[in-house]
C-alpha cells in the first residue's frame, strides 16, 4: 500500500475499508522516510477469508521483495503445525484447549482469543502419534488477539528427544505433501 500517512508499527493491527467491506490486517512493514519504501506499508490479513477489495480493482500480483531489518531472534526454526494442546496455566484448576500452530526444539506459538497473565508459567500437554508429551514453559511473548509464544524450560533428555521426533515427522509430512 502507498502514501501512507502516520506512525504505524510492525504488528500493529489495523482496520481498512474499501466500499462496503472492512476487514482486520497485522502490519508487517513500514517504509522507512528518506528511502523509496517512504509511504508505504505492508499488511497481512488477520482473517484471510475475507476479502477487502474487488477481484477487479486489484493490480496483478508481484512479489513483496521487502525483507525486514534486524536480527532474528529464535533459535532454532519453527515448523508448522496443528495440533491440539491442554494448557494448565499456573494457578488454574482446569486445563485451556488451544491450538499450537508452529513449534521448535526451543519453544512453540499458540493461538488464544484471550491471553494469560503476563511472564506467568505454564504446563502443556500434547497428544500426537499416540503419544502424549509434556511440556513445562514460560511465555515469551503475547499478541492480543492471535496467542502466546511459549519458551520451554526443564527439558530433560527424553522430552528433547520427542519433540525433534515429532518436528522431523511434521517436516515429512509437509514434504510429503509438496
Amino acid at each position: 500500500m502507498e502514501g501512507i500517512q502516520g506512525t504505524f508499527q510492525p504488528g500493529e493491527i489495523i482496520s481498512l475499508s474499501y466500499k462496503d467491506n472492512k476487514a482486520r490486517f497485522r502490519l508487517a512493514w513500514t517504509g522507512t522516510a528518506g528511502t523509496d519504501r517512504a509511504g508505504q506499508i505492508g499488511v497481512q490479513s488477520v482473517d484471510p477469508s475475507k476479502c477487502l477489495w474487488d477481484a477487479a480493482t486489484l493490480p496483478p500480483s508481484a512479489a513483496d521483495t521487502y525483507t525486514a531489518k534486524g536480527k532474528e531472534r529464535r533459535q532454532h526454526q519453527r515448523v508448522a503445525c496443528g495440533l491440539g494442546v491442554e494448557l494448565y496455566m499456573q494457578g488454574a484448576n482446569a486445563p485451556v484447549r488451544v491450538h499450537m500452530t508452529d513449534i521448535s526444539v526451543g519453544g512453540c506459538f499458540v493461538a488464544m482469543p484471550t491471553l494469560p497473565p503476563e511472564n506467568g508459567r505454564l504446563r502443556m500437554v500434547v497428544w500426537t502419534n499416540g503419544a502424549k508429551l509434556t511440556l513445562e514453559g514460560v511465555i515469551a511473548s503475547r499478541r492480543p488477539g492471535f496467542g502466546i509464544s511459549i519458551k520451554f524450560t526443564e527439558m530433560t533428555n527424553e522430552v528433547s528427544k520427542q519433540i525433534e521426533d515429532l518436528i522431523h515427522f511434521l517436516t515429512e509430512c509437509t514434504h510429503s505433501r509438496l
